[in-house]
């Protein structure tokens, strides 16, 4: 076996730059104007890689799709997925770096960053935010950094050895933000607003795909948080948003009763699947 052909010891994950700045792109003199305030606050090509995808004469990916595929194959230990009519003249890269370092020392499971976010279960606020509108308006809310259940799309920062994905089965330009801090909560993962400065020209648009989309978003999750029994080669429990339904199932004493009622009503010679009635 040749020496090109032999196997390799990997020891960890290699980034060829720090950052990566992804965009998918309807106007690309705006994208351009948004690259050259990234690089004017010292995102420069030597330590950032610049990437798109060209949907200006018809969508050749939506969010989903083309995210995913920024996901795969950016370059950076860090991903930034932003919008073409964001600029970044306020904070700089030196602003964002302490930024992250600040949240790698807060909790080192965090996978995404962003400037907006909602909170989980906040009695007396609902968001956590410092961003400059199109038209000057300041919209600054909570303390920062706070932990989040969900981001704005318009600037996501995303650490790459997360190894995180947007829903295969969800399409369309809106919610993306919500999908991936749910997906990155089952891998264990958090997300948190941080106070990084920037602008965002527009006040987003929830128009009549934004709604269809919550559907089928909401739709996803409640099918994958139902109640159900997992079976395993070795065993089987129970998972259930009901904290007493899982415990009340996962006593042996039920577990065995479940079995029996599955071998009474399957016949003789039958192979039944036990988690089907």
């Amino acid at each position: 076996m040749g020496q090109s052909n032999s196997p390799q010891k990997i020891t960890g994950l290699n980034h060829t730059y720090k950052f990566t700045i992804a965009t998918l792109v309807t106007e690309m003199s705006e994208y351009q104007e948004m690259v050259q305030s990234f690089l004017a606050a010292g995102f420069t090509k030597d330590i950032c890689e610049y990437i798109y995808i060209d949907n200006i004469n018809g969508n050749s990916f939506d969010a989903y799709q083309g995210i995913n595929l920024f996901l795969q194959t950016a370059k950076g230990e860090y991903i930034i997925i932003s919008h073409q009519d964001v600029l970044i003249n306020f904070d700089t890269i030196d602003m964002l770096n302490q930024r992250i370092e600040q949240i790698d020392k807060k909790d080192e499971n965090w996978a995404i960053l962003s400037n907006a976010g909602g909170i989980e279960n906040n009695l007396y606020h609902r968001v956590a935010i410092h961003l400059v509108y199109g038209d000057g308006f300041v919209q600054k809310e909570c303390k920062l950094p706070q932990k989040v259940c969900s981001i704005d799309e318009h600037f996501m920062v995303i650490k790459r050895a997360a190894n995180l994905s947007l829903s295969h089965n969800l399409n369309g330009f809106h919610l993306y933000g919500t999908d991936i801090c749910l997906v990155a909560e089952v891998l264990g993962y958090s997300a948190y607003a941080i106070d990084f400065k920037l602008t965002h020209k527009s006040y987003g648009n929830p128009d009549e795909s934004y709604h269809s989309l919550l559907k089928q978003l909401i739709a996803k999750y409640v099918k994958f948080m139902r109640s159900r029994t997992i079976i395993t080669t070795i065993a089987d429990f129970r998972l259930s948003p009901s904290a007493a339904n899982t415990f009340l199932f996962n006593r042996k004493i039920v577990k065995k009763i479940s079995r029996k009622i599955t071998k009474l009503k399957t016949k003789p010679g039958e192979m039944r699947d036990p988690i089907k009635k």
